[in-house]
């Protein structure tokens, strides 16, 4: 029994080593575009009880790309009932991921995952609409698309309780200076870090989505309110806070504004929000909107959202200031080293005037300048006891513990703007696409809010980790065997710690949106983009009807 621990953490070592690998090459094919090749390898490594959201959530999505619309709403729908429903407490899953690592846990999802679970499926419902030829199954796959749009919705809803709004942080920044003092003093505690700004509080994008379908579906005034929704939350600082031009909130207001044009609104309220919403430039793009017109509007989903990469951090104890030391493992001097110290100084470092007292007592003048290389708990003279009642403080000072947390390396945006052609002599080509979100920012900033979480999970894991180790090797009789013991026992708890890099990866890395108002017609678009192209084929615009192209780009 005494060696099952050990043998459980080695065994681990391969699986997780293969695991990462399998993903990596599931998502090299995905980045080529060969969907059906990157499902395959991805659907062998995720067919697990623990990844089970995490499968349906990437082969949903892998399938939508794919063109088969059905299957991939069949998965996502699975992936709807496991993100809306809580996984029970399952007390030997969570004890089991504990004494090994957290992927060996269910995995959960975030709040943007469950949003775009929703999010996928209204368009799938959209396409499969396009396709159906008899008119009451197209409604009632129109009708399913707004449905996905209510849950989007109250998921929406949901978050935005559990978070402060925009409001709440501009009312923040605007408050006296006395009360930014106190709220400073608090920080301290907290790392001095507001991790309240990199939260996932509202989707402006997914608001504004849900306004085109309900344009698409000829419901002109839930239209209206949605794109004033998205309107109102790229002004307030979505469009901000993900780095988004500021023309994202003129885009909404110049649709909510045609949409108030359709629903009757006196010319007189409608002038007005023309003038105070509208640039002149946006002003003339309103007005190339017709009656009879049609509309074709391009979603382009661009890149991959970044996958998290681990940081290895080594723990030690400092029993002069009663504390625990974690100080990132210095690797050299390669583009992803750099990487990861820079998220260490970034979001861990020592800043608050306490652990800079704790290391200026550890290690003099030298020692408070060193604590942007550290991060350090406090513990305390009576904690510090009760570590070293059970010999803790023993266990930190004869062996290195190694701490593992999730993190994103630096990513960049393609930032090529699009051209769209028709092909029609007539018809010039155009460049006015607009990034509306970036869900690579939503994800890193995420990460960032929950930055502290994952260090202090990922001390105790280990803690307990190396100290049932410890004790195993300690309670051998025979010195030689214990050593040996104890060694392995070091190796392989070292060795085996890993953080959760777990997240839905085939989601894009951003939107970017094109409209563009056409007479009726024939016409053969397409869509080019940093030496790209894409062909949607023959298609004949309707008018006054909304032809949308949901258009997948890898690259």
């Amino acid at each position: 029994m005494k060696w099952v621990f050990i043998w459980v953490t080695i065994c681990l070592l391969a699986g997780c080593s293969t695991y990462q690998q399998d993903i990596e090459e599931g998502l090299s094919l995905a980045k080529e575009g060969q969907w059906k090749d990157a499902e395959d390898k991805l659907e062998g490594v995720l067919d697990n009880s623990q990844d089970q959201l995490l499968y349906y959530m990437e082969i949903g999505a892998l399938a939508q790309n794919q063109g088969n619309f059905e299957r991939s709403n069949t998965l996502l729908e699975k992936a709807e009932r496991l993100s809306d429903t809580f996984f029970p407490d399952n007390f030997s899953n969570r004890s089991w991921a504990l004494l090994s690592n957290p992927r060996q846990g269910d995995y959960r999802g975030s709040g943007l995952e469950r949003v775009y679970i929703s999010y996928l499926k209204s368009l799938n419902y959209l396409a499969l609409a396009e396709q159906e030829k008899n008119s009451s199954k197209k409604r009632q796959l129109n009708d399913a698309a707004l449905v996905e749009v209510r849950r989007i919705d109250i998921k929406l809803n949901e978050i935005r309780t559990q978070t402060p709004s925009y409001q709440d942080l501009n009312a923040k920044e605007n408050q006296a200076f006395y009360m930014k003092a106190l709220n400073w003093l608090g920080d301290f505690y907290t790392g001095g870090r507001d991790t309240d700004k990199f939260l996932y509080r509202d989707d402006a994008w997914a608001r504004y989505l849900a306004g085109l379908q309900y344009e698409i579906d000829g419901e002109f005034d839930d239209a209206r309110v949605s794109y004033e929704k998205a309107a109102n939350l790229y002004e307030d600082g979505y469009a901000k806070q993900y780095a988004l031009p500021s023309t994202t909130a003129e885009r909404a207001w110049l649709d909510a504004i045609r949409m108030m044009q359709k629903g009757g609104f006196s010319q007189s309220e409608i002038q007005q929000k023309i003038d105070t919403k509208l640039s002149a430039d946006m002003q003339a793009t309103l007005k190339q909107y017709h009656q009879g017109d049609a509309e074709l509007v391009v979603l382009e989903h661009q890149g991959f959202i970044p996958d998290k990469s681990e940081m290895t951090l080594l723990l030690y104890a400092d029993p002069r200031a009663y504390s625990l030391v974690l100080e990132p493992l210095h690797g050299g001097g390669n583009v992803e080293v750099n990487d990861a110290f820079r998220w260490f100084t970034m979001v861990y470092a020592d800043i608050n005037p306490l652990n800079l007292i704790a290391n200026y007592k550890a290690g003099g003048a030298w020692g408070t300048f060193s604590g942007i290389f550290t991060k350090r708990v406090i513990l305390g003279r009576p904690v510090w006891q009760q570590l070293n009642d059970i010999k803790v403080d023993k266990l930190l000072t004869e062996q290195t513990i190694r701490v593992t947390v999730p993190y994103y390396r630096r990513f960049t945006l393609d930032q090529h703007q699009p051209t769209l052609q028709v092909n029609t002599p007539t018809v010039a080509p155009f460049n006015n696409s607009l990034r509306m979100t970036s869900l690579a920012d939503i994800a890193f900033q995420e990460q960032l809010a929950q930055a502290q979480r994952d260090i202090y999970e990922g001390l105790v894991r280990e803690l307990l980790r190396s100290w049932l180790t410890y004790q195993v090797s300690s309670n051998v009789k025979d010195q030689n065997a214990a050593l040996i013991l104890n060694l392995i026992g070091q190796v392989a708890v070292f060795a085996s710690s890993a953080s959760d890099t777990r997240n839905w990866l085939t989601l894009p890395a951003q939107v970017r949106l094109t409209r563009e108002p056409l007479p009726p017609g024939e016409y053969n678009p397409d869509y080019t983009v940093n030496k790209k192209a894409f062909s949607l084929g023959k298609v004949n615009l309707e008018a006054n009807k909304i032809k949308l192209w949901n258009l997948r780009n890898p690259y």
